[in-house]
């Protein structure tokens, strides 16, 4: 009646076992390089802030004070930016990568018999 026998049993949690450990390990490499990322942006808005601050102390005019403020708001803006376009293409790629982790094999046979889907009851 059932096909399943032992070794198509331990292929089918080999199988998983492998692809859960390719996406553990690409989940914590994401997960390390988006903290990397950020502690390193926010690392440099700090730097960036202090000299700022210290422009605004030394300026003589007011105008000069409100320019160096404006400054730093421009470098805040481009590098959040920046960070985000880097998280975002990173995300991308831990998509692509699950994505291939967990597709299955072109001889798979076990991939293609999906549990049938539910017919919708008529409103």
């Amino acid at each position: 009646m059932n096909d399943m026998t032992p070794d198509k049993i331990k292929d089918l949690l080999e199988s998983a076992i492998k692809s859960n450990t390719s996406a553990w390990v690409a989940q914590s490499k994401y997960f390390d390089d988006l903290v990397k990322r950020n502690v390193a942006s926010f690392a440099a808005l700090t730097d960036s802030r202090v000299e700022s601050l210290k422009k605004i102390s030394e300026s003589k005019t007011f105008n000069e004070a409100f320019e160096a403020n404006v400054a730093y708001e421009e470098t805040v803006r481009s590098a959040l930016q920046n960070l985000y376009e880097e998280n975002k293409k990173s995300w991308e790629v831990l998509q692509s990568e699950l994505k291939t982790i967990y597709a299955p094999a072109s001889g798979d046979k076990a991939a293609g018999t999906a549990a049938p889907k539910k017919k919708e009851k008529a409103a």
